[in-house]
C-alpha cells in the first residue's frame, strides 16, 4: 500500500468535523409521518422519545460532497423534521468552511471523483465523535425535539483569525423556545496526532524567552542571560537571522544552528529548574487555559491514531473541556518540570503527581525554513528561524473526569 500523503491533516480534520457536526443536526428519523405509521404499528414509538439515530459514514459524505461541488463551500438546507408527534417542522442548517488551498484542492477533487476513501478514517472518526459527544448530543436534542423552527449556524473557517477565541469550528443556535436558555456558541478546537500545539513564541531574540516564560513568573537569572548573549552577539550583530541561503545545507554549515541550539538549551535548563524550586502554579494554569482558548469556554477534540505500514491511521478521538471546572481540576495538581535535550533543541515537559503521562511540553526546534520566491530572490531560499511551542500531551485528557474517548470499532 503506497504510504498517504495528505497536505495538511489538521484542516482536513476541521472540514471533516464541521461535516459530520451538520449531519448530527440534520438527522433525525426522515419522513415523520411515515415513521410514526411503521414504529407505532411495531408498538415501538416509546423506545424513540429522546434519542436520535446515529450518523453514519455516507451522511458525513454526503454533506463533505455537498459543500466541496460548490465553489463557496456552503450549505443551506433544511433538517429532517422535528420528532413532534403534532406539527411537521423542520430546522434551517447553514453550514460554511474554508480551508487553505491546497486542502480545498485535495477535497474538491474527492468531491469531483464522489470518492472520499482516503480519509475515511477521519470520516469515521468524526462520526464516532459526534455520535457521542455529549455537549453536542445536548444541543442537537434541544433542537430536534423542540417543535420550533431553529436556525443551526456552523461556521469551520481556518483562514480566519483566532485571537479572540480559539475556535476552528463554531455552532451557533438561534431560537424562539423559551426552555433553551443556553445560546452561547458551541466552540470547538479541533487537534489531531502530531499538531498537539496550542500556542508558540517564534523568534530568535531575547525577549522571546522572556516573553515564553516570563508570563509564568518565570525570571531567567542574569548569568544564564548573559551567556546566551555571549553566544549569540556576533550572530546579532550580524543580522544572520534576516539573511537567504540557496539551501538548508549551506545554512548548517556555518555551525550557528548548533551554537544558538546550545544557548537555548541553558536557558530552558536553567527555566526547568527554577519551576522546580517554585512551580508557579496559577500563572501556568493561566498560561493553559489562555492558550486553549483565550479564556472563551471551548471544547478541544483531538483524534487518536496508530501506525499501519508506516503511515499513520485515525481511529477515533477524545475530548476536553475548557472551563472553570477544567481550572479547577489544573489548580489541584501538584506539578514538576522536567528538561529533556533533543536534536531538534530542547524541551520542557511538564508532569502532574498521579498522572502517568506528562500534561504538555515547552518545545524548542530550530527550523531552516523555505522562503517564498520573490521580485528580488526569483529562486527558493531558506533562512533560520527558531521556534517555541506549547503542545499538549496525553496526560492533558486524563485532568478532567469529564474527558470522553472513544475508539472505532474493529473491521
Amino acid at each position: 500500500m503506497a504510504k498517504r500523503t495528505l497536505p495538511n491533516r489538521g484542516y482536513i480534520f476541521e472540514a471533516v468535523w464541521a461535516a459530520a457536526v451538520a449531519a448530527r443536526f440534520y438527522k433525525r428519523f426522515g419522513d415523520m409521518k411515515k415513521f410514526k405509521s411503521t414504529r407505532s404499528a411495531k408498538g415501538l414509538i416509546s423506545d424513540y422519545i429522546g434519542r436520535l439515530p446515529p450518523i453514519l459514514y455516507r451522511d458525513v459524505v454526503v454533506i463533505l460532497q455537498r459543500m466541496f461541488s460548490t465553489s463557496s463551500h456552503s450549505l443551506q438546507t433544511r433538517t429532517e423534521q422535528d420528532v413532534k408527534w403534532d406539527v411537521d417542522i423542520q430546522d434551517y442548517l447553514n453550514v460554511r468552511i474554508g480551508v487553505p488551498a491546497d486542502v480545498d484542492r485535495l477535497l474538491m477533487g474527492y468531491a469531483r471523483r464522489r470518492n472520499f476513501t482516503e480519509i475515511s478514517d477521519f470520516i469515521r472518526s468524526a462520526a464516532v465523535i459526534a455520535n457521542n459527544h455529549s455537549t453536542l448530543n445536548s444541543k442537537v436534542r434541544s433542537v430536534a425535539f423542540n417543535g420550533y423552527t431553529d436556525t443551526i449556524n456552523i461556521t469551520a473557517d481556518g483562514l480566519l483569525d483566532q485571537r479572540d477565541v480559539k475556535a476552528d469550528v463554531t455552532v451557533t443556535i438561534s431560537t424562539q423556545d423559551p426552555n433553551i436558555t443556553d445560546i452561547r456558541p458551541f466552540a470547538v478546537s479541533c487537534k489531531v496526532p502530531g499538531g498537539e500545539q496550542f500556542a508558540q513564541v517564534s523568534g530568535y531574540e531575547w525577549q522571546k524567552f522572556e516573553d515564553l516564560f516570563g508570563q509564568l513568573g518565570v525570571s531567567i537569572p542574569q548569568s544564564i542571560h548573559s551567556k546566551w548573549l555571549e553566544s549569540m552577539q556576533e550572530y546579532l550583530t550580524e543580522d544572520v537571522f534576516t539573511k537567504k541561503y540557496a539551501t538548508r545545507q549551506a545554512i548548517e554549515a556555518t555551525r550557528i544552528p548548533q551554537n544558538t541550539k546550545l544557548a537555548a538549551k541553558r536557558v530552558y535548563r536553567s527555566a526547568a529548574n527554577i519551576m522546580n524550586s517554585n512551580f508557579p502554579v496559577q500563572n501556568f494554569v493561566n498560561y493553559v487555559i489562555r492558550g486553549f482558548s483565550n479564556g472563551v469556554e471551548t471544547e478541544v477534540v483531538k483524534l487518536t491514531s496508530r501506525i499501519v505500514q508506516g503511515d499513520m491511521v485515525m481511529t477515533g478521538g477524545k475530548t476536553l473541556k475548557i472551563d472553570q471546572q477544567f481550572r479547577e481540576a489544573l489548580m489541584q495538581l501538584n506539578y514538576t518540570a522536567e528538561y529533556k535535550d533533543t536534536g531538534e533543541g530542547a524541551k520542557i515537559l511538564i508532569k502532574a503527581e498521579g498522572l502517568n503521562d506528562p500534561l504538555m511540553q515547552f518545545r524548542y526546534k530550530w527550523e531552516n525554513k523555505s522562503n517564498k520566491p520573490s521580485r528580488d530572490t526569483p529562486q527558493k531560499t531558506y533562512s533560520m528561524y527558531p521556534r517555541h511551542y506549547l503542545e499538549a500531551l496525553d496526560g492533558m485528557f486524563d485532568i478532567d473526569p469529564r474527558t470522553q474517548k472513544f475508539t472505532l470499532p474493529s473491521r
